[in-house]
Order: C-alpha cells, then sequence, then structure tokens
C-alpha cells in the first residue's frame, strides 16, 4: 500500500509515495511539521489529527495546508543532505569497518547505516514537488 498525495495545485499534478519511504521520511522528521512521529511502541505512530480527523499515515484523505507543505519540502531537503552524507562516509569506510557498524548497530543502535539510495531521491523528489503543491490530500 503507498501514498497518493494529491496537490490542490493542480499544475504541480499528483505524488506518489511507496509504503516505506512514505514512513521512512515521515519517522525521519518530516512528519513532524504535520504533528506526527514515531510512538513509543515498535510500528506505531503519534499524530495530530486534521479538521476531519484524518491521519497522514493511514491513506484517509489527510490535508496538509500550503504552509505546512512548504515546511515538509524544507524538511525533507534537510533530511536528504543528512542522509547523503551519511552515504558518503559510508562509501569512504573499510569494508571491515562497514561491518563493525552494521554489527554495532544491530546491537546497540549507535551507529547509523545508510538509508537506500532511491529513498533519499524519493524524499529529494518530494521536496521539490511539496513546495509548488499548494497543499495535499494523502490518499
Amino acid at each position: 500500500m503507498g501514498y497518493d498525495l494529491s496537490s490542490r495545485n493542480k499544475e504541480a499534478g499528483d505524488f506518489y509515495m511507496g509504503a516505506f519511504s512514505w514512513s521512512w521520511m515521515i519517522n525521519a522528521g518530516v512528519g513532524l511539521v504535520i504533528g506526527t512521529g514515531p510512538a513509543k511502541n515498535p510500528a506505531s505512530y503519534s499524530y495530530t489529527p486534521d479538521a476531519k480527523g484524518a491521519s497522514p499515515q493511514t491513506n484517509d484523505g489527510y490535508r496538509v495546508t500550503a504552509e505546512q507543505a512548504r515546511m515538509m519540502a524544507a524538511a525533507a531537503r534537510g533530511l536528504v543532505n543528512v542522509e547523503r552524507f551519511i552515504a558518503k562516509e559510508w562509501e569512504q569506510m573499510s569494508e571491515e569497518d562497514r561491518k563493525l557498524d552494521t554489527e554495532w548497530n544491530e546491537r546497540s543502535k549507535i551507529y547509523r547505516t545508510p538509508v537506500r539510495d532511491d529513498f533519499i531521491d524519493k524524499a529529494a523528489a518530494f521536496a521539490e514537488w511539496a513546495e509548488k503543491s499548494g497543499g495535499f490530500a494523502i490518499w
């Protein structure tokens, strides 16, 4: 199940996010703009419902204002910059150091391993689209 984002600005068109890339981006900080993020328990989230009671993570028509969309675009750009920096650091590491970091991450979550490139690219494309969207609904 993915997410269809319907733009108020019809010239911007609509945007599609996969279920995992949307959840990753929202939980990584972009969702803070609209009051959503990870909750205490695994695979759960907290959110501030919109005026109709909709959630930004359940495909029920949650509405994002134009101002929120611009702020989400800025947050997504920041996320992309951070993730590209981590990926660059990862590329410069030896295979042995990558293995050690991965093992440490599995045990203690001390190190951050890179996010998939397609997630980073999707977040960058979302930033461009969201800024032009004039606000959007999440379906």
